[in-house]
């Protein structure tokens, strides 16, 4: 029943706001304020004893002033004062409150016996908690947010869930690829599995994102998420790795870490796509909203540069991957682009042809035939980013983004040599059917993802 636990977070018709900044404008990690400027338009309650409105809003001294319904508290005060105001809280009548100060069981026994009193309050009054030290929520698609960081409104099939809130700021500035998030914290009340849960729940959710240090429930957490993996893909980034990072995650956000081995295997077994590179978060999201699963271990490799392609065939045997063996029709119909003299093999090198013909009819026959090809799973293309107008005609993206739209179910990556990578990427990835990759281990590892969620989706050993 999470949905029931976290919708007041998500979607909360009125908001008190206690411990409301008075300070406006840029830097003041004014709250009310970024509700607002995120597209919030629900009813909003300041409470500050020492302000008459904030932000143009009648401020309470007290949230006992406050005579209508309140759906979410959002708490910004010290932290010795959070206990009282939360059973202040729940005598309201509010059910949901995030608690946004540090200073709880990733510091010192002070803190870590004021944490065990807000869970202690939640179980005596049923008071659902967010936090504590956390951004809290947002929800691009209802327009709601309670970070104290500005961040971006951007609405996008993703549901984050991590513990620290530099995840908000970079998916909401950075990426754009963030729709709805939630900060856990210290999770003293709601945990990882009630966060997947209610994404794996929610309808404007495709795929869902987790940053991990820690949990305390591990094993409610992979029962959830094997059941929801079966429906969205989940990827992880796991981190707190080292004897190190451990310790410093204890003190970030008082997670148990526990062994990286035993998370990775448990993963595995759940359906989890895990990754302790952060580069592989955007990769692998964009390739699971917008590809297939590849149903196969074999890779075909079009390429206009033959060293390029033994490089992806190094990368590839450590993503349990390898290089198709294509078939005799394949191999005919590249050769009669090529001079007598080049063997065709895997990976596919172009470049000869390219120089008796023009690049997009190489391009669209090498790719076509490949795709066509029964012992070929999921393809990489090295192509060109030309960097000035008057080489446009070695840019093949067009021919690649059309060829691989009439071949949806094995996927297409593709990683762009040039000066103009960016620019061109994002005219490669314009349709949807092929996602471009900043670089070739990348675009191996990207493949990697799609096919254990093959292998997980099938029953089969990853």
């Amino acid at each position: 029943m999470s949905k029931e636990k976290i919708e007041p977070f998500m979607n909360p018709r009125s908001v008190a706001v206690i411990g409301a900044s008075r300070k406006t404008g840029r830097g003041s990690f004014n709250v009310i304020e970024n509700m607002l400027d995120f597209g919030y338009r629900g009813k909003i309650y300041p409470v500050n004893p020492m302000a008459g409105e904030i932000a143009g809003i009648r401020a309470f001294p007290d949230v006992k002033e406050i005579k209508e319904p309140v759906d979410l508290a959002i708490i910004n005060t010290p932290r010795k004062t959070i206990p009282p105001i939360l059973k202040q809280c729940a005598s309201q009548g509010i059910k949901s409150a995030v608690i946004i100060p540090q200073g709880f069981s990733d510091s010192d026994e002070k803190g870590n016996s004021l944490q065990l009193r807000l869970t202690e309050i939640a179980g005596e009054t049923g008071i659902r908690l967010l936090g504590p030290n956390t951004l809290g929520v947002i929800n691009a698609f209802s327009g709601f947010t309670s970070s104290f960081m500005p961040l971006k409104r951007e609405i996008a099939p993703v549901g984050v869930v991590c513990q620290s809130g530099i995840f908000f700021v970079g998916s909401s500035l950075f990426t754009g690829i963030m729709g709805k998030g939630i900060d856990l914290g210290n999770s003293c009340d709601l945990d990882f599995s009630d966060a997947v849960e209610y994404f794996g729940e929610d309808d404007d959710i495709e795929v869902i994102f987790l940053h991990i240090e820690g949990m305390n429930d591990g094993r409610r957490f992979l029962e959830t998420a094997e059941r929801v993996s079966r429906r969205k893909p989940i990827v992880s980034l796991k981190t707190a790795r080292s004897e190190m990072g451990a310790r410093a995650a204890a003190s970030h956000s008082g997670s148990m870490v526990g062994s990286h081995e035993v998370f990775e295997s448990a993963f595995r077994q759940t359906g989890i796509i895990s990754t302790s590179d952060p580069e592989d978060i955007l990769d692998f999201t964009k390739a699971l909203l917008n590809l297939p699963p590849m149903k196969g271990n074999r890779v075909a490799i079009v390429t206009f540069t033959g060293a390029g392609g033994i490089i992806l065939i190094d990368d590839m045997y450590d993503q349990g991957l390898e290089p198709a063996r294509l078939s005799p029709y394949t191999i005919t119909a590249i050769k009669d682009l090529s001079p007598s003299w080049m063997p065709i093999g895997n990976p596919v090198d172009i470049w000869p042809a390219v120089m008796k013909n023009s690049m997009d009819h190489v391009y669209s026959v090498a790719l076509e035939a490949v795709l066509e090809d029964p012992n070929v799973d999921g393809v990489i293309c090295i192509a060109i980013a030309p960097e000035l107008p008057e080489n446009s005609y070695l840019d093949a993206t067009g021919t690649i983004r059309y060829i691989a739209s009439k071949y949806r179910e094995k996927p297409v990556v593709a990683w762009l040599y040039g000066p103009e990578q960016k620019t061109v990427s994002r005219k490669l990835e314009r349709d949807g059917h092929v996602v471009s990759l900043p670089s070739l281990p990348r675009a191996v590892r990207t493949l990697g993802a799609l096919y254990r969620r093959h292998l997980f989706l099938e029953g089969l050993s990853v």
